[in-house]
């Protein structure tokens, strides 16, 4: 999945800076939550290897979702039993 991939699905980008974290740098990731208690957040910045971002759950450390379409089977999954 690309960052404009997840701009585009409505991710908002969330910035630490070095002040922050104290680990030398600045970086991002990007998060967007699902519904109540389900938060996804991307790798950040710093580990992204060829434009390729990944996806995890907060809640659930063992979801990790690589491509946009993995992302909406997840998301028509998450709707189909909560809503």
């Amino acid at each position: 999945m690309t960052e404009e991939d997840l701009i585009d699905l409505g991710f908002e980008q969330v910035t630490i800076s070095n002040t922050e974290s104290d680990n030398g740098y600045d970086y991002y990731f990007y998060q967007k939550e699902l519904c109540e208690n389900v938060v996804l957040h991307s790798t950040d910045s710093d580990n992204v290897e060829n434009n390729n971002w990944q996806l995890m759950c907060w809640e659930i450390p063992a979801i990790k979702i690589e491509t946009k379409e993995h992302y909406m089977h997840f998301l028509e999954v998450l709707n189909s039993i909560i809503c």
